[in-house]
């Protein structure tokens, strides 16, 4: 089927095949040891079940979504993607394979995105939403939210959850040299969020979701920032649930 005849409930529809299952799980703890990924925060990561957004920062490398992914149990994660990186021959099968579906970004169509969106996370699914909305690389900290996901979070009731990283973007963000960078990714992981459903949200409701997100993100930023400079890589005030 080709990508511009797909319905929203099309690319909502997409359970994971068991190679899809699989491949997760074979590539899970390469992916830990390739990113020397740790993870610290609220227990459970994610919802057991039901449809759920992710609200991942900083978006700071086209791998996050698999990062993020590395750190939860859920065995298939949905993500945005620019509708040009689909139709690439290699990299758009890799990608819809993945879990991700197209956005028209700046565009007419871009409405259309968001309603594939609200149909993964109502078919159950978990979502990552960038809510920056673009690489940020010029600097190690947070771009400038969106308001997409708040948008999402009011539209279907699923709970958001705040996460975030430190040490996935190039080595450049970090002032050093890229032949001197090996990737330790901290990352620490908030506690879900729940917004009542709201079908017609004021543009004020919107923004007020939409700043308290952004803000918990934040926090966890901060902390996964002081995480990794901490010698030993734990924190003395270490919450319960924490884990490397």
């Amino acid at each position: 089927m080709k990508l511009e005849t797909r319905t929203p409930a099309d690319w909502a529809n997409q359970p994971p095949t068991l190679a899809q299952r699989l491949a997760r799980w074979i590539v899970r703890r390469p992916g830990r040891l390739l990113y020397r990924y740790r993870g610290y925060g609220h227990q459970p990561r994610v919802p057991a079940e039901g449809g759920f957004l992710m609200a991942p920062g900083p978006h700071g490398a086209f791998a996050d979504p698999f990062i993020f992914a590395l750190g939860q149990p859920r065995p298939w994660l949905r993500f945005m993607a620019k509708h040009q990186a689909l139709e690439w021959p290699i990299a758009g099968r890799m990608i819809r394979w993945g879990g991700g579906f197209p956005v028209h970004r700046g565009s007419g169509r871009s409405g259309a995105g968001l309603e594939v969106a609200r149909a993964v996370v109502e078919a159950g699914d978990g979502l990552v939403v960038f809510m920056e909305g673009h690489l940020v690389l010029d600097h190690d900290g947070l771009g400038t939210p969106r308001s997409g996901l708040a948008r999402l979070a009011l539209a279907t009731g699923a709970p958001v959850v705040p996460v975030a990283a430190w040490g996935s973007k190039r080595a450049e963000a970090y002032g050093r040299r890229w032949w001197w960078h090996w990737p330790r990714v901290t990352v620490f992981w908030g506690e879900p969020m729940h917004f009542d459903r709201e079908e017609d949200p004021s543009e004020e409701r919107v923004a007020e979701v939409r700043d308290a997100v952004w803000a918990e993100v934040g926090r966890c930023f901060e902390r996964a920032k002081a995480i990794a400079h901490t010698p030993g890589g734990r924190p003395r005030d270490a919450e319960p649930g924490m884990d490397a």
